[in-house]
């Protein structure tokens, strides 16, 4: 903890000194550094946890509190044309993790001592207007997070080395990528590894912030750090746009191919949800209606792999609260309701029905350990249904308050492959 809390003093003394720097260089109308700007930021996060049943054996003692805390530092550094358009970005940031507990064991993988998160170079308009190139280590999302995203929800977040290529013009984007994915490495520096790296496309068109969207993608993800050498391939596509009583619909499918070891790798996923926001009705409601489906192994005995694989993926919030459950292996259908008593307070209530895609493949959670592998004898599909309702209230502009209940009901999957006991979550 001392060398966290060292960390975290250095990373002070670095702001502190920058930020008398920056004040006593303050330019004159006359002096090209006029156009320089510095930036400062914080984010303190205290999470609590109470955890009941996670194994669906209430004999077993392991229920009890968890407690996180995340402090974010950062400073950017920016070069302003005489339009004050960004030219030139120079950004660095520290993340401290750590973790409690009372009657059950710390999250140990959730713990990371001062360590550099983002520290990249973001180079705008070359070229001309329409190219942006950003270098270093940072956050990286596509989309609606569903195979490249930032989990915020996690104590530890996700960020990349790598390099992207952004071109766009006023509806049309592209980004070249190359990335590798930093492992966490506690009391060491996190280090990314050449045998485990993403590349590829992403593309898009979107006339304006509210109309009809059209994106696709090819990425191609090596993973050679375990004794089961993969290359998968992803291609998709991703739409969204307005149906009739001004119904907001969002469609994404993508295909997997390529080989996992000496077995060849095909497998798909679907994305479909449909929302309604009426405005004129008291507390504003919008309610959406959510499906999805990832492919599982028809026959693990097989030359090939029809594991859907969602890359890096959002958690927590996409398939259900408890983190149960992400885009493999799986169906599911949502349903939820966002209520806005007040302009600060939000309330979420939300059901989730799962079911697995494939009887003779593994179930798995969010962040892709194995919950049960049962692949042989009577099974159910049906895995069980999630209730949960989340509370949002902003105090102010800088300080937001969130609070949620969840509780699992356990289905036939789960009944038929051991211990069946309800899962409760606070």
């Amino acid at each position: 903890m001392h060398r966290a809390v060292a960390g975290v003093v250095a990373a002070l003394l670095i702001l502190g000194v920058s930020a008398v720097v920056a004040e006593e260089t303050k330019p004159d109308e006359t002096n090209l550094s006029k156009h320089w700007q510095q930036e400062f930021g914080l984010e303190e996060r205290i999470r609590y946890e109470y955890k009941q049943d996670f194994d669906f054996n209430e004999s077993v003692k392991d229920n009890g509190s968890l407690f996180f805390h995340r402090l974010k530092l950062n400073s950017q550094t920016s070069l302003l044309d005489d339009n004050k358009k960004n030219i030139l970005d120079v950004f660095i940031e520290g993340l401290d993790a750590q973790t409690g507990s009372f009657q059950t064991k710390a999250t140990a993988t959730q713990v990371d001592n001062f360590d550099l998160h983002q520290a990249y170079v973001n180079l705008h308009r070359l070229l001309g207007q329409g190219i942006d190139v950003k270098v270093g280590r940072q956050e990286i999302v596509y989309g609606a997070g569903r195979l490249i995203a930032q989990p915020a929800w996690s104590n530890r977040m996700r960020h990349f080395d790598a390099a992207v290529a952004h071109f766009y013009t006023p509806k049309i984007y592209a980004d070249l990528i190359y990335a590798q994915d930093v492992k966490y490495d506690d009391n060491n520096f996190n280090r990314s590894l050449d045998e485990e790296y993403l590349t590829g496309v992403y593309s898009g068109y979107q006339k304006d912030k509210n109309s009809f969207l059209l994106e696709g993608y090819f990425l191609a993800q090596v993973v050679n750090t375990t004794d089961l050498p993969t290359t998968r391939y992803t291609v998709g596509g991703r739409w969204q746009g307005k149906l009739p009583a001004d119904i907001l619909c969002d469609v994404e499918i993508p295909f997997q191919f390529g080989h996992a070891g000496t077995k060849d790798i095909r497998a798909m996923a679907a994305h479909v949800d449909f929302s309604k926001e009426l405005t004129s009705w008291t507390w504003k409601p919008k309610w959406t209606l959510e499906l999805n489906r990832a492919g599982g192994d028809i026959d693990p005995n097989d030359s090939e792999v029809n594991t859907f694989n969602p890359l890096y993926q959002s958690t927590h919030t996409p398939y259900g609260d408890l983190d149960f459950f992400r885009w493999q292996n799986m169906r599911e259908v949502a349903l939820n309701v966002s209520l806005s008593p007040t302009k600060k307070l939000k309330l979420r209530p939300q059901t989730n029905f799962f079911w697995l895609d494939s009887k003779f493949d593994s179930w798995v959670n969010a962040s892709g350990t194995t919950l049960r592998s049962q692949t042989s004898g009577d099974r159910n599909y049906y895995v069980g249904q999630e209730l949960s309702l989340k509370v949002n209230y902003d105090v102010s502009k800088n300080i937001k308050l969130e609070s949620g209940y969840a509780h699992f009901f356990t289905g036939g999957f789960i009944k038929d492959t051991g211990a069946d006991d309800d899962v409760d979550w606070f």
